[in-house]
């Protein structure tokens, strides 16, 4: 099994529910999508039954599974390699079109399986466009964060209010949509417990970045600080900052709190597969597939008023709609591969 960067929250998120939906199976093995493998991981993953590609938004147009992977590494692993739950990167530059090397990787791979996992309509669209021949064997599952018993089972959508949650994306043009969020729930629900939490953490500039220019530095420093000056935004608002020291410390906490607003995807599918609302501000386009198939709004933060009626059942039959898919996908896993 193969995982995404250990930092990221919703990254774990994901890992997590596929491990739950796999069981009793065990995983023996993970490896990080952010480094290519050794002779050594390729013998491990030989002596399983398959090599899954576990979530996030890793499909670009120059997706090849790990770096620097080479065709000869890819034919040296014997097992069946199967995404689950895959989605398109979302930033234009790297949705163009699937370089001649991707599309053999991909022709590659499903020559193996019957079926892979892709989670959102605007995936399949870009796969079926550039890579026409495997289309048969696409599934739109939807993400593995997505599904839980409560939301299943028809537990009506909780009004609490007590303990809010909002989550931030502190990267690129961030200020604005951050703090008028803040503003929103500090002023709304003045009552209730609020806390920030952070599914990444800036670990601030490396010993690369000293030497780099000057010019470069400074854009560092002034994002860095920024960053802070947030955390203290909401302290000043009467947030308490919430870092989680794992998945497992933050899955817990979300299941205490009662609602979420903010801008992490995976923390607002996590809320609503609770049956918990949840309210999410758009970033970029990861999240519009997401949008589009289940029916949820993307959240102009100037108005959250606009999003608060919102009918959540439209949300539950859409995931209900889908949940058959992964279930036909989990099945195929289970049976043929597992």
């Amino acid at each position: 099994m193969q995982k995404a960067r250990k930092s990221n929250i919703g990254d774990g998120f994901i890992l997590r529910r596929i491990l739950q939906m796999l069981h009793p199976h065990e995983c023996q093995h993970i490896f990080t999508s952010r480094k290519n493998l050794s002779a050594d991981d390729i013998r491990k993953i030989n002596d399983t039954k398959g090599l899954i590609l576990a979530g996030t938004n890793q499909l670009t147009d120059n997706f090849s599974i790990v770096p620097g992977l080479t065709l000869k590494q890819l034919s040296m692993i014997k097992v069946p390699i199967i995404p689950f739950a895959i989605g398109i990167n979302g930033h234009r530059k790297e949705n163009m079109g699937i370089s001649d090397f991707t599309k053999t990787v991909l022709n590659e791979i499903h020559n193996r399986i019957q079926y892979s996992s892709w989670r959102c309509s605007m995936t399949i669209d870009y796969l079926v466009k550039n890579v026409p021949s495997i289309e048969p064997k696409l599934l739109m599952t939807g993400c593995p964060v997505i599904y839980d018993k409560d939301l299943l089972s028809g537990l009506p959508f909780s009004n609490k209010t007590g303990k809010i949650v909002v989550t931030v994306t502190d990267r690129d043009d961030f200020w604005e949509r951050e703090v008028k969020t803040m503003d929103f729930v500090s002023h709304r629900f003045k009552d209730s417990e609020k806390i920030l939490s952070l599914h990444q953490v800036f670990e601030g500039p490396t010993m690369w970045n000293f030497v780099r220019s000057f010019i470069g530095r400074r854009k560092i420093y002034r994002h860095k600080k920024k960053v802070i000056a947030l955390r203290a935004y909401a302290k000043e608002r009467g947030f308490h900052i919430f870092v989680p020291k794992n998945v497992e410390e933050c899955w817990n906490f979300y299941r205490s709190c009662d609602m979420h607003m903010g801008s992490r995807l995976h923390a607002h599918l996590f809320f609503l597969s609770q049956a918990k609302k949840s309210f999410l501000t758009f970033v970029d386009e990861r999240m519009t597939g997401f949008s589009h198939d289940l029916g949820f709004p993307l959240c102009d933060y100037r108005s959250f008023d606009a999003y608060l009626e919102y009918d959540f059942e439209i949300y539950r039959a859409n995931c209900i709609r889908f949940h058959q898919t992964m279930q036909r996908f989990i099945t195929y896993l289970k049976d043929e591969i597992l």
